[in-house]
């Protein structure tokens, strides 16, 4: 039993070593999200669309963006496929009303009313916060200049009128990202 084992096992070596297989090349590059800023978002069209007006409250959405940082990507061939990965990965995304609507308490957690949309070519799916984890700090796409995360309201408040949110990003403690953890205050927005 020892004989044939060691025979087919010398025979792939042997494949191996002399008949020029070579395994395909792992493309493992990295990236870091810096300078984060936010606007508002309509998502009443095809597309959301950045905005300064009145938005109807059930196309409400805010769109972060960061400079995305990838030093290593010269290192990359125009035609080589890569597994992106964040360097300092977020691990939660909430979203505050802080001035309370409706039931919502001023200060509220109210992340549970958005859905997600990463801008990564990754996923165009919606998902909430929690879910989106993975799409947002892992992609296989070729990744451009700016990253931009959609977060999509899906239970507006009732009423019409001025409102106000904030946004924290926290990033994975484990990993000591640059930047502490990302907390903003978004200006007031016009709901009709």
């Amino acid at each position: 039993m020892i004989r044939p084992l060691f025979l087919l096992v010398s025979s792939l070596i042997s494949l191996l070593l002399l008949g020029g297989f070579q395994c395909e090349p792992y493309c493992d590059q990295s990236f870091e999200l810096r300078d984060w800023r936010s606007t508002w978002i309509n998502n009443s069209g095809s597309e959301p669309l950045v905005t300064t007006d009145p938005i109807p409250r059930a196309a409400l959405g805010i769109r972060l963006s960061a400079t995305l940082l990838n030093p290593d990507s010269l290192a990359v061939s125009d035609h080589e496929d890569c597994t992106w990965g964040a360097l300092h990965p977020i691990s939660k995304i909430e979203i505050f009303a802080t001035d309370g609507f409706d039931t919502e308490a001023t200060g509220a957690n109210i992340s549970g009313r958005f859905l997600l949309r990463a801008l990564n070519d990754y996923s165009f799916k919606y998902l909430t916060l929690e879910e989106a984890l993975g799409p947002i700090n892992f992609f296989y796409a070729r990744v451009a200049p700016d990253y931009q995360i959609d977060l999509l309201m899906t239970e507006p408040p009732s009423q019409a009128g001025s409102y106000r949110f904030a946004v924290k990003i926290q990033f994975d403690s484990l990993s000591m990202p640059p930047n502490a953890d990302t907390f903003f205050t978004l200006p007031p927005v016009i709901l009709q």
